[in-house]
């Protein structure tokens, strides 16, 4: 029996005061980091406010969840994270990924491996205070300290998750939260550890799960159907299901799902994208919702981390449904209701 690590997605999308009392809730409530959203027309600057947070807190660990290589150069991005582990030492780390909404809300497409890979490698040589060329140019960060920062790749396609388990610290996995997708996410990542010599036992993995409790499994169902519509039907979190056993039937996508701004798991307007996802039966959303989340009353909940803890699972980033409603929610359900059954089970 090993103890659960629980963070918590916070995204920037509130004003600044409210953000950094909301982080302070984090902490009170008994969670172990806080992962602030990085993308830059939605939400408040990352780095401004894991700064702030820094000094507002004691116990978290704080992290971009996740940033990228291309809205801030490597230097820039290299810099930021020196600025804020000099604020928070020793609970500081950085979650790099390609950039989803980063990219889409300007009209670019998402980061490559190679420019993952050139990145995290320059990122680690830079913190170092290593020299990086920077176009014939030698560039080193003044004021390196040398202490390493943890370097995550979050990543959820086989070949991005091989990268991750290649060059990064640690793996931030969006692939599910269903054993069997747990089992096979893991044999990428050590085919890729393989490749640097390395072990799985030598990385930092964190698994991402989109969360939704409630009250009812129905409403935890309703809740959730936008985010499960889009990770188990329209995105490549699908090509995991195979390792299920669930049949999800072929859907035609209706235009109203496009419709959806910035998309369908990020909408500003929840119920309109609870209602355009009405295309699905509540049982395909109920087998989506078992696979790819953590969704249900606080009972099932539990249940399900204390059996994924069998799989492997000892560090968990959950990540409420919406972006542009804080999770004040969660904060209570999990402080009220989550950890103390963990903690009665002998998980926390």
């Amino acid at each position: 029996m090993h103890p659960v690590e629980i963070s918590l997605r916070i995204p920037g999308t509130s004003p600044m005061p409210a953000l950094i009392r909301l982080i302070q809730d984090v902490e009170a409530a008994g969670f172990d980091g806080a992962g602030i959203l990085d993308s830059q027309l939605l939400c408040r600057d990352t780095f401004v406010t894991l700064g702030q947070a820094a000094t507002q807190t004691s116990r978290l660990t704080l992290f971009p969840a996740v940033t990228n290589p291309f809205s801030r150069h490597v230097s820039v991005l290299a810099s930021a994270i020196q600025t804020v582990a000099e604020l928070a030492p020793g609970r500081t780390k950085v979650v790099i990924g390609t950039g989803y909404t980063s990219a889409s809300t300007i009209g670019r497409k998402p980061a490559t491996l190679a420019e993952m890979r050139a990145c995290i490698d320059d990122l680690r040589r830079l913190l170092a205070g290593e020299a990086v060329d920077f176009h014939g140019m030698p560039g080193r960060l003044a004021y390196a300290s040398g202490r390493p920062v943890s370097l995550l790749m979050a990543a959820s396609g086989p070949k991005a998750i091989e990268l991750a388990g290649e060059v990064a610290d640690g793996v931030m996995l969006l692939v599910g939260f269903h054993r069997g997708i747990v089992d096979a996410a893991l044999t990428h990542l050590e085919k890729g550890a393989r490749r640097s010599g390395r072990r799985l036992e030598d990385l930092e993995i964190v698994w991402a799960v989109r969360a939704s409790v409630a009250a009812t499994m129905a409403e935890a169902h309703r809740q959730a159907r936008p985010t499960v519509v889009h990770q188990g039907i329209m995105r490549v979190h699908a090509r995991w299901l195979e390792h299920t056993r669930l049949s999800i039937p072929h859907f035609e996508i209706p235009a109203s799902v496009y419709a959806i701004y910035p998309d369908l798991s990020h909408a500003q307007d929840w119920e309109q994208a609870i209602a355009a996802t009405s295309f699905v039966p509540d049982e395909v959303i109920a087998e989506l919702s078992d696979a790819l989340g953590l969704v249900g009353t606080p009972e099932h909940c539990v249940r399900r981390i204390v059996d994924l803890t069998a799989a492997g699972v000892k560090s968990l980033y959950v990540m409420p449904l919406q972006t542009f409603v804080g999770p004040e929610q969660e904060i209570r359900t999990f402080r009220d209701a989550v950890f103390p059954r963990l903690k009665a089970a002998g998980y926390r």
